[in-house]
């Protein structure tokens, strides 16, 4: 599964330059401008207090911009060096929360994930700790996300969900069948120990992974 995952990060490193491109290049848009006018620096003695509030708003504006754009890359970052770093680990203590939050925002390198897709996440704001293997976990998780994409069209939705340590998973425009009731069951054979598996379909499809040690 490690491999696995490995393979999954490289098939999503080319959506994650192009999401790192972008703020990058705001930033370095607006650090140019903001250069222009601090080598026009001299010139500002001569101008009035009203020019230099618009001078001084346009500062102000490009350099929350920065900000903006250097968070992005600082969070696109973190959930690469995060997602490198756990799949290292083997069997380890996981913050749920974390977790997701880190593969959401690696998720985002998939195009069908960012643009095609709404998201509906509500992730319970109370720490919640599991020890288990991150390689098995995220198999499961991302590929049941995978899953779901593949199976639907653009605009579908998908809900990620985590309350009282149980993670669910679910597309109410999807419905559930024997066929893919096994496929679950081969995506979470790693969890079959450590975690109850319940499939339902009585609101479209939705998986639950409640994690035995969480």
């Amino acid at each position: 599964m490690k491999e696995e995952n490995f393979a999954h990060m490289g098939s999503l490193m080319g959506g994650m330059v192009h999401n790192l491109n972008t703020p990058l290049m705001w930033v370095m848009g607006r650090a140019q401008l903001l250069q222009a006018r601090n080598d026009r620096f001299d010139t500002f003695r001569d101008l009035s207090e009203e020019e230099l509030v618009t001078i001084r708003e346009k500062n102000h504006k490009d350099i929350t911009s920065i900000q903006e754009g250097a968070e992005k890359i600082d969070h696109m970052l973190k959930a690469l060096s995060y997602k490198v770093q756990m799949i290292h680990e083997g069997r380890t203590s996981i913050e749920l929360r974390e977790y997701l939050e880190m593969e959401i925002d690696f998720l985002m390198a998939d195009m069908r994930f960012k643009h095609e897709t709404k998201r509906e996440i509500s992730l319970d704001s109370r720490s919640c700790y599991v020890k288990g293997d991150y390689n098995v976990i995220s198999h499961a998780v991302t590929g049941i996300i995978n899953w779901i994409i593949n199976s639907t069209e653009k605009g579908r939705t998908l809900r990620i969900v985590l309350e009282n340590g149980i993670i669910r998973l679910g597309c109410p425009g999807l419905k559930s069948d024997a066929i893919t009731e096994e496929h679950m069951k081969d995506l979470c054979r790693g969890l079959k120990d450590s975690a109850d598996i319940i499939v339902d379909d009585s609101s479209g499809f939705e998986i639950s992974l409640c994690l035995k040690d969480a």
